[in-house]
């Protein structure tokens, strides 16, 4: 019997030593992901997790970023979409064939062309 409440003493201590881990756990449960019971495997899994969503929340940024350029300030005003515009167009000149469609490609998928 002395074992056991041992035994149950050493995994309380090991689980309240590792408060780390338990945040790892919560973390990951918190975007949606189950932890796999190896720490080093749930760390990279959350720190890829984050990553990602930072990612994610760095391309919404850059998509409302270009929203807002599309939108006139003023109606007097060169928006920010016609000098992106403008200085594609110079740039386009001294551009191959390939650079050009690239940069082409590049507008319209920002939406700016």
């Amino acid at each position: 019997m002395g074992m056991n409440v041992n035994a149950l003493g050493q995994v309380a201590t090991l689980v309240a030593m590792d408060s780390e881990y338990q945040r790892i756990i919560r973390e990951l449960r918190a975007l949606g992901l189950e932890p796999t019971g190896d720490k080093a495997t749930d760390k990279a899994r959350l720190e890829a997790a984050k990553a990602e969503k930072s990612s994610q929340k760095n391309c919404e940024m850059q998509a409302q970023a270009v929203e807002h350029v599309n939108e006139p300030e003023k109606a007097d005003a060169i928006s920010n979409a016609d000098i992106v515009k403008e200085e594609t167009a110079a740039a386009a000149q001294n551009m191959t064939g390939a650079e050009q469609l690239a940069q082409l490609n590049k507008l319209k998928i920002l939406g700016l062309y």
